[in-house]
């Protein structure tokens, strides 16, 4: 399948002493020609507002987008639910106590709808997904610092259904290894519930009078409840080889309630390099391997993916620059035999429009 995409974003600001005012927008009109091409315009629109003084920083943020699960650079080889519209709303606090301690807490909520059906079961994948969290932050030294974290997340189909909500408490901590390098680690507890509903049938009477025939078994709906405890794990590390090239490697584990299945597991794992070759061309290369696991209350599904991903940039002029992309991924959607490939190689020219600034 080819693909021709055309994309542009405007943003504004306004800016005060102590606050601030971001609009950004951004539209892609794509067209398609091949196997299951699909021409459309996706794009979305985000406003950010933000506060900040000597001890307190607010920020809050409403953004939505239009997309789709089947564009060429996501290379989602195993889904392809139809058109998504997002509505994401987020707020954001954070104050220092004393010279070494400080707090944060953040609330989202989310609605996401597919508005092309592809399939009868895709109506039903609609949700909602909310989540508040807590944290302190200690820097032991300048170098190290240790944080918890605690959060809750809840999930809920649109139409009723599926529903699930995790609770999790987790400590980090980061450290600086020198000038070059840096290193962190994240551990911590969760215990999810989750509930769906189920169709099964029972005896109104004593069980005897319905193994004999005499009473007729009844259909009862009732919700199917489950739960169960868990880890979550996660680590980072960045090296800085000169000025030229860095290396960074990334690993973790998470459970939280999204997406139409309630709960997802997810384990993930990457690796980038990236290097400047000159002052006007740069390069990266990546590799990635995710695993998740949908935790539905009757069936867990699981679907995993590897990724590698290529890039050149080269600057043409201060506002002109040539990229180039290839990226090859492998997707199982079922952990089983079926497997589906994905080759896709892009090339753009990217314009940035001149920036007018103005102050009173």
């Amino acid at each position: 399948m080819k693909t021709l995409a055309l994309s542009t974003t405007v943003g504004a600001s306004r800016r005060a002493e102590n606050s601030a005012t971001l609009l950004n927008a951004t539209v892609t009109a794509l067209q398609q020609w091949g196997r299951g091409g699909n021409d459309r315009i996706d794009g979305g629109v985000s406003v950010t507002q933000s506060y900040n003084d000597a001890l307190n920083t607010v920020s809050a943020t409403v953004q939505y987008t239009q997309d789709f699960n089947n564009l060429v650079q996501n290379a989602d080889v195993t889904v392809n639910p139809g058109q998504r519209r997002t509505t994401i709303v987020s707020a954001g606090w954070g104050r220092a106590l004393t010279e070494r301690l400080s707090a944060n807490t953040q609330v989202s909520a989310s609605q996401t709808s597919y508005g092309q059906q592809t399939a009868a079961v895709v109506a039903s994948n609609n949700f909602r997904n909310a989540s508040v969290s807590a944290g302190l932050s200690y820097a032991v030294t300048e170098i190290d610092t240790v944080s918890v974290q605690t959060s809750h997340s809840d999930y809920r189909a649109a139409g009723g259904g599926n529903r699930s909500s995790t609770n999790e408490v987790s400590v980090s901590a980061s450290h600086v290894l020198g000038e070059r390098s840096n290193a962190s680690l994240q551990l911590g507890v969760y215990q999810t519930d989750s509930s769906s509903p189920r169709i099964r049938f029972a005896c109104p009477a004593a069980l005897v009078l319905c193994q004999l025939g005499l009473v007729q078994l009844i259909e009862v709906r009732d919700q199917a409840k489950t739960s169960g405890t868990g880890l979550s794990y996660g680590g980072s590390y960045r090296y800085q080889f000169g000025e030229t090239s860095s290396l960074s490697f990334s690993y973790g584990s998470q459970q939280s309630p999204s997406g139409a299945e309630g709960v997802v597991q997810n384990k993930s794992l990457s690796l980038s390099f990236g290097h400047s070759f000159s002052e006007t061309l740069n390069g990266a290369m990546s590799f990635a391997m995710s695993r998740s696991t949908s935790q539905a209350t009757v069936l867990n599904q699981r679907s995993q993916r590897k990724t590698v991903a290529l890039s050149l940039s080269k600057q043409l002029s201060r506002d002109l620059s040539l990229q180039s992309n290839y990226q090859w991924t492998e997707g199982n959607s079922g952990g089983g035999g079926d497997t589906a490939h994905s080759n896709s190689i892009g090339v753009a020219l990217k314009y940035d429009w001149p920036t007018f600034q103005a102050s009173r």
